[in-house]
């Protein structure tokens, strides 16, 4: 089996990554609706004294541009060089580094009050995700914010059409429960406080069922009836606890 620090190897593949997500639901929603919740949970760590922001398997650095926003003091890390050739370019005054903690741990890293970690934990294989989750714990200060989420919940629509579809390739039907996320962070030390859903609506091929416009306006009806928790995407902040 592959391991998902390999997934985003590869010449171009930041840019194409940044391509393929540009014209899916996924930024239409997170636009709308999961940014500047992301933007609020961060304000608010802020407010309440944190000083020290990493935003973890940064990526591209499209989540790491609102953490250095608020922080001045943010790093973004990544095993992927390409990647972060991107994320360079996104926000070129945030601090970024190339490496893989939970083979190579620098020594000289954190403590961090709050961190981001999104599209890790669904991906990753369960041995990495523990590794990484572990890492994380250990390198925060106690009553720091992390911020996760689960792209694909398998309570949402799309979390059912992902298991029913058996001609798809294994990766492709993954799906993670809400009680399994919850328990994933407390094993790891964490206390969840909140957790929100987004993207209840399906989609076609990652696309918008009914366009933009009234996939939007679906959405904010489908929050206003309090059916989140049944949004494909589920956004989770949780609090470091004492081990």
């Amino acid at each position: 089996m592959t391991s998902y620090r390999d997934s985003h190897t590869g010449d171009k593949v930041g840019e194409r990554y940044d391509a393929e997500h540009a014209v899916r639901l996924d930024a239409l929603i997170w636009d709308a609706f999961v940014k500047p919740f992301v933007r609020h949970q961060i304000r608010q760590a802020a407010a309440a004294g944190a000083t020290c922001y990493l935003d973890f398997a940064c990526g591209t650095g499209r989540l790491l541009k609102v953490g250095h926003s608020v922080f001045q003091r943010s790093l973004g890390i990544d095993v992927s060089q390409d990647m972060l050739a991107v994320a360079t370019q996104r926000v070129p005054d945030a601090a970024l580094l190339r490496v893989d903690v939970t083979r190579d741990p620098p020594a000289d890293i954190g403590p961090f009050d709050c961190v981001t970690m999104f599209r890790f934990v669904l991906n990753a294989e369960s041995e990495l995700r523990q590794q990484a989750l572990s890492w994380v714990a250990a390198h925060m200060s106690e009553g720091g914010i992390l911020i996760v989420n689960n792209h694909r919940n398998s309570a949402s629509v799309s979390g059912l059409l992902s298991r029913m579809a058996v001609w798809q390739p294994t990766g492709a039907r993954n799906v993670m429960s809400r009680r399994h996320m919850f328990k994933m962070l407390e094993d790891a030390g964490f206390a969840v406080v909140r957790c929100e859903g987004f993207r209840v609506l399906p989609s076609i091929w990652g696309r918008p069922v009914v366009g933009a416009r009234l996939q939007l306006v679906g959405e904010r009806l489908c929050r206003a009836l309090g059916l989140s928790r049944f949004g494909s995407e589920l956004v989770v902040v949780a609090r470091r606890v004492r081990d």
